[in-house]
């Protein structure tokens, strides 16, 4: 029996998804969700109705230096862990192919080569959208940074307001140009990570190229060069402190610095980039699979979260 072009993306999906990161494509390039993922920003859990996120977020109020030995203690509740509260976003990308499809490639290679194709181009696609919506404010119930870092730190996020809950605001700070930007990076920096050797210090700062090449170009005077005949100009990665600096395309002049314990993107176990059987469409000669994905940010952290704009 000839191969199908539903049997063959259904055979090939598995491949794909796994090599993913070796396609090229002309229009996107996830670099702050891989970068993410890379540091465990990218956490696969059960979903419900809502994500609760437990929040330690203050010191026990009880505690005192003992004035003697038989000092009686505070007797009331110890009240020192709050919750946030998150919806899950859903995503989904169609892959459609017609009858003619079929037609037109009857080898099991030609069907092969393009179910591949498609299903890169689903995956990339999946993974462009995600990176574009985490430098928005909320797209469609999926919340960016613009929601859990804002400009001056105070706003509602995972049912919590910061305007009156002091422990839930984010910090921020300002530059010019590129005689202050490390000043303005360094107090930011500083201020989330609560001091230093803290285990939850931001290690992952990002923004657009151009703001980063400011970030770059106060960090020229500090190259030396491979050697005497050959000078390799730039650095192939950036770092502030411990943290590296990356920069997408959908980035802008704020950079955001985070650490993935606070920060993070939660995928529904076994609905990550899951792609559901092909079937016939009802009402056109084809057929059509779709890659589907139910995710949200979360903070868990928001105090040990940044921004830095002009």
């Amino acid at each position: 029996m000839a191969l199908t072009i539903s049997q063959a993306q259904a055979a090939s999906y598995p491949a794909v998804l796994a090599t993913k990161r070796k396609a090229v494509n002309q229009w996107g390039d996830a670099s702050f969700l891989n970068e993410l993922d890379a540091q465990g920003g990218v956490e696969a859990v059960d979903f419900g109705p809502t994500l609760e996120v437990p929040i330690d977020y203050r010191r026990n109020q009880g505690g005192t230096f003992l004035s003697n030995e038989l000092q009686q203690l505070a007797a009331t509740k110890t009240e020192v862990i709050s919750a946030a509260s998150y919806s899950p976003a859903e995503l989904a990308v169609p892959i459609i192919w017609s009858n003619r499809d079929e037609v037109t490639n009857p080898t099991d290679n030609q069907k092969i080569n393009l179910v591949a194709s498609l299903n890169a181009n689903a995956i990339d696609s999946h993974d462009d959208l995600i990176e574009q919506a985490l430098f928005a404010t909320s797209t469609n119930g999926f919340l960016g940074l613009l929601t859990h870092i804002p400009d001056n730190g105070q706003s509602s996020d995972g049912g919590i307001d910061s305007t009156t809950e002091a422990f839930w605001r984010s910090v921020n700070a300002t530059y010019v140009d590129d005689t202050d930007i490390l000043a303005a990076l360094t107090s930011a920096y500083n201020s989330a990570s609560k001091g230093s050797g803290s285990s939850s210090k931001p290690t992952l700062l990002v923004s657009d190229g151009a703001t980063q090449a400011i970030f770059e170009g106060t960090q020229q005077p500090l190259q030396r060069w491979d050697s005497g005949s050959e000078a390799n100009v730039g650095f192939k990665r950036l770092k502030f402190k411990n943290a590296n600096y990356v920069y997408s395309q959908y980035g802008g002049t704020r950079i955001y610095g985070m650490n993935p314990k606070a920060f993070k993107l939660r995928v529904a176990k076994g609905y990550f980039r899951k792609m559901d059987p092909a079937r016939s469409l009802e009402s056109q000669p084809g057929n059509g699979a779709r890659v589907y994905s139910a995710v949200q940010t979360v903070v868990e952290a928001r105090s040990r979260l940044f921004v830095v704009k002009l």
